[in-house]
């Protein structure tokens, strides 16, 4: 009976490892024929490389999926359908020599074929297809900074970036333009267009040049050439696809050109011009010289004219023995001296139109105190003069102005026995003029005020204020006279 019992024992565990070893045998077998049955797997499913050895799983298998089309067929291949489907997050090329149903960019795409790879692209060689039309569906391309860390998991996929063109070629039955990029990318990347594209020719890299900078957007492959170095490419669907980040240096060649011709073609008559110009300015220039010399002599006799009639009343105020005619003579006689001594500065001048002011006050000053002889050395002169030059037409009014001044200083403030103090002050300040009259006499009365009274000097203080267009200020601070005048610069 044992020996029964322990038979028995012994089939049971048998029938269970034989049971076991059949499940495991139908599990590997259903998992293996899913790659031919009919349900449709994602891309990422049929991407997987769950050892990490470099192979996908089911390279060699037949399988079934399903994406949208970033690239319209027959778009970049005319004799067969190549063309890329893909999801979010993975995508893949398709391929085959049998051409059927076109489909646009944003269809749903099955594909049924063997999945291998091509030199060393994975893709799918398809056997058959269905489309299913999706209007409008949008794909959101991928950017350059997110395939940088690793673009073979984004092959197949639709992207786009901006790079520098670094050189221009041709490759794999096709041409491209190797850019690079301002992402830290170590890749080679190249903008590709194939030469069985429907629409090549339309593609003309012959105007763009080595430095340009272009935006594009296409879908990302790879293939591996002989020496085993990795290529990375990017299709171009339509000439939409490449755009200028910027002028490309074709047009800034073909600028210089232009001007190059024009300038040489300008040239001649350039300098048949300049040849008529500088005749011509040679001609107004002399013609200037001899006017400016003419404009001297002009200035030197009015100044000499004017000295001969000081001169005649000179000689007239000595016939004379009243003295208010005697007085009258000699202010006439001090206002022509300031005239005259407009005309000698403007004689010695460049410009023959502009005066420093500083330098003809003191000259002036100092004359009308040379006349007054009797009270010269008891009269100080104090200058506080700052570099001032306006044109003749202030000189004129300012110099009179200031001729009446001090022969009234002289007049009316010094006496013969009290030691006298002149002052002038000159300064510019925003493009104003203020001038100082300053003197230690008794000063003017309370109630005086310029403009009213029948005295003509200071009829002829207001007049001459009045055309230099002055602000006149009487500083009763002051322990003497002091009268200010503040007038614009021009």
């Amino acid at each position: 009976m044992d020996r029964a019992f322990h038979f028995r024992n012994r089939l049971t565990t048998l029938l269970v490892f034989i049971i076991f070893f059949v499940i495991l045998g139908n599990l590997a077998i259903s998992t293996k024929a899913q790659t031919s049955s009919d349900s449709t797997w994602s891309i990422s499913t049929v991407l997987q490389d769950k050892n990490n050895d470099g192979t996908l799983d089911y390279i060699g298998e037949q399988v079934k999926v399903g994406g949208i089309a970033n690239t319209a067929f027959p778009q970049i291949h005319t004799t067969s359908l190549f063309s890329f489907i893909q999801n979010k997050t993975h995508g893949i090329p398709i391929f085959t020599q049998a051409m059927a149903d076109s489909f646009a960019i944003g269809d749903s795409v099955v594909v049924t074929g063997e999945l291998h790879t091509y030199s060393g692209l994975n893709e799918i060689s398809v056997e058959s297809y269905q489309v299913y039309p999706k209007v409008n569906r949008q794909l959101t391309p991928k950017t350059l900074s997110d395939i940088t860390d690793n673009p073979n998991s984004f092959l197949g996929m639709l992207i786009q970036g901006t790079g520098k063109i670094i050189k221009k070629g041709s490759i794999k039955n096709g041409k491209y333009l190797a850019v690079s990029t301002n992402d830290t990318t170590d890749f080679d990347l190249k903008i590709f267009v194939p030469n069985f594209h429907i629409n090549y020719s339309d593609f003309n890299f012959d105007i763009l040049s080595i430095g340009d900078k272009i935006n594009f957007t296409g879908t990302l492959s790879e293939y591996v050439d002989d020496s085993d170095t990795h290529h990375y490419l990017v299709y171009l669907r339509t000439t939409d696809d490449l755009k200028y980040a910027g002028l490309p240096q074709y047009y800034f060649y073909a600028a210089a050109a232009i001007v190059f011709f024009l300038i040489v073609g300008a040239g001649i008559w350039i300098i048949t011009l300049r040849r008529k110009v500088d005749n011509k300015t040679a001609q107004i220039q002399q013609s200037l010289k001899d006017k400016e010399v003419l404009l001297r002599e002009i200035h030197h006799r009015v100044k000499n004219n004017l000295s001969i009639i000081s001169g005649l009343l000179d000689f007239q105020k000595d016939t004379t023995q009243i003295e208010s005619t005697h007085r009258a003579l000699q202010d006439s006689q001090s206002r022509i001296r300031s005239m005259a001594l407009i005309h000698d500065k403007l004689y010695q001048t460049e410009s023959l139109s502009d005066i420093r002011l500083d330098e003809y006050l003191q000259e002036l000053v100092e004359a009308i105190s040379a006349t007054f002889n009797n009270k010269q050395n008891n009269v100080q002169l104090n200058f506080e003069l700052n570099p001032v030059k306006i044109n003749i037409d202030k000189v004129v009014p300012c110099g009179l102005l200031v001729n009446e001044l001090v022969v009234n200083s002289y007049k009316h403030a010094f006496t013969e026995t009290n030691k006298g103090l002149l002052t002038i002050k000159l300064k510019k300040h925003n493009q104003k003029v203020v001038l100082t009259v300053t003197d230690n006499g008794p000063g003017l009365p309370e109630d005086f005020e310029f403009g009213t009274g029948d005295s003509l000097g200071t009829m002829l203080i207001q007049t001459f204020a009045d055309q230099l267009e002055a602000d006149l200020t009487i500083d009763r601070e002051h322990a003497g006279t002091a009268l200010l005048f503040t007038f614009p610069l021009s």
